[in-house]
């Protein structure tokens, strides 16, 4: 299964989810969508990698120089969502620090290229019913946290869900109304004409 990508936006920060196997055709393929979203001027990303599996040589060498790429360019690069058994391989295999976060609300709270608007977040607050979260001085950091704890670390729109494998269809049930004749007689008996002709005799 090579890699699979989606992409969305939260602001200025472009979020792309990763899933599958990031080897060598799939760092292809990431570099290949990663400098299309550089050349629409994107630099600043949040990678979600709660779906991949696996990481060769080759997928983080790519993400390496990716990161330095984007930093150099006065941009930001942020991982989310490593699973436990891919944290020792990152570690290892990346040859500078890529700041890491658990999940991705984690990785969007207090990110200052997001733009959190006080007045909005207020109105959604009180849309969804919920308590005022808006902390008092409306720093920044501490809107894009209250927005995080409002959306409950779900994905939004503009938000790309984790690439997952399609599910098969699900059967539908078997019709409940009875099979009608196609061919039957709608003067039968148990039809209109055959109450007329009861009631009024044969011709």
């Amino acid at each position: 299964m090579a890699v699979e990508l989606a992409c969305g936006q939260q602001g200025q920060v472009h979020i792309v989810a990763l899933g599958g196997r990031l080897d060598a055709d799939g760092a292809v393929d990431l570099e290949l969508g990663l400098q299309e979203l550089e050349a629409q001027g994107a630099s600043h990303f949040v990678l979600d990698l709660t779906g991949l599996i696996y990481a060769s040589s080759a997928g983080l060498k790519s993400l390496a120089a990716f990161a330095a790429r984007v930093t150099k360019a006065k941009g930001s690069v942020r991982l989310a969502g490593l699973s436990p058994a891919l944290q020792p391989v990152f570690k290892q295999g990346l040859p500078q620090q890529i700041p890491t976060y658990v999940d991705r609300a984690a990785a969007l709270a207090g990110h200052p290229a997001i733009g959190i608007d006080p007045a909005l977040l207020q109105a959604a607050t009180r849309l969804v019913g919920a308590d005022s979260i808006v902390p008092a001085g409306g720093e920044p950091g501490a809107l894009a946290e209250a927005a995080a704890r409002l959306l409950d670390a779900r994905a939004v729109p503009g938000q790309p869900e984790v690439p997952r494998p399609p599910r098969p269809p699900t059967p539908l049930p078997p019709s409940r109304e009875p099979e009608r004749d196609a061919d039957a007689d709608p003067d039968a008996d148990g039809g209109l004409g055959g109450k007329l002709r009861r009631l009024l005799g044969p011709k």
